[in-house]
């Protein structure tokens, strides 16, 4: 099993347990010194990979050939970060790499890995996320790479079902890992507009509170990939968190106008609320 974005969180949790349990592991991050503490095993492999370098995805597939002989039972593309902030204020640098990382490079590396997959009728388990499924405020960026990550999982699985290769995805919710602390604020602020002001204070005052909350603990999703991995046949996709799956729930039994005014009322309590000037006088101080 190769699974990308392992220097911490779902990515790390994922390749202990895979390794724990008689899995050959290939653990990839950016930076292998990062992973020094990693086990000292021929069965657990540390990989530099960065997703969006294509010298990088051809020196995987290459080790995957040289190694394995050109098998791999599974791919999981966990690699990815959130890029949030207003998208008038989001650049077209930012816009772009979010991207990149997020959609482009698990694309590509997964079509660099077909024919290993192939060999081995193999599968493919996209990282995806509740807000693959559901738009918020101020995530456009993010949600959109994880839209288009849906629509090319589920086409996939298709795709590729009458050649043995198994797709799916997880839909995490919100979890205690490092993703909320690693998120990238847009900082393309060509005016000085107060326009989102409000919006932004109250979105970055409610990532602080649940950031401080008990949280969610991350391994329900390494074992959720593992259990996936595992199964004679594999779900199109699976809600990880009460959060996920009440979104989820709600949105397929609701109907789409009931489910969309829902949502503006709540977006509007939640980013819309007046926010005390002290707080718009240190942002914009």
């Amino acid at each position: 099993i190769l699974i990308t974005g392992c220097s911490s969180g779902f990515g790390r949790l994922m390749a202990d347990l895979f390794f724990e349990n008689g899995w050959t592991v290939i653990a990839t991050l950016r930076d292998s010194v990062r992973m020094k503490d990693a086990p000292s095993d021929p069965r657990f492999q540390v990989l530099e990979l960065d997703v969006t370098a294509p010298a990088d995805r051809a020196a995987a597939v290459d080790f995957v050939d040289r190694r394995y002989g050109g098998r791999l039972d599974c791919l999981i593309n966990n690699a990815g970060y959130g890029l949030f902030g207003p998208f008038e204020e989001t650049s077209e640098t930012e816009l772009r790499e979010q991207f990149e990382v997020n959609f482009f490079g698990l694309s590509l590396l997964t079509r660099s890995f077909l024919p290993a997959l192939r060999m081995a009728r193999g599968r493919v388990i996209n990282m995806s996320s509740v807000c693959g499924a559901h738009g918020m405020p101020l995530t456009s960026a993010y949600c959109a790479s994880k839209f288009a990550v849906e629509g090319l999982t589920e086409s996939l699985r298709y795709e590729l079902a009458p050649h043995g290769v198994q797709v799916g995805m997880i839909e995490p919710g919100g979890f205690r890992t490092k993703f909320g602390t690693n998120v990238q604020w847009s900082t393309d602020r060509g005016t000085t507009s107060p326009t989102y002001d409000v919006q932004t204070e109250n979105y970055r005052a409610l990532l602080t509170k649940m950031r401080s909350g008990k949280g969610n603990p991350p391994g329900v999703v390494a074992h959720a990939a593992f259990r996936m991995a595992e199964a004679v046949r594999m779900p199109l996709r699976i809600q990880v968190g009460a959060d996920a799956r009440a979104t989820h729930w709600a949105r397929r039994l609701m109907p789409s106008f009931i489910w969309t005014r829902l949502s503006e009322t709540m977006c509007q309590a939640v980013f819309n609320k007046p926010v005390a000037p002290s707080a718009l006088g240190e942002r914009n101080g």
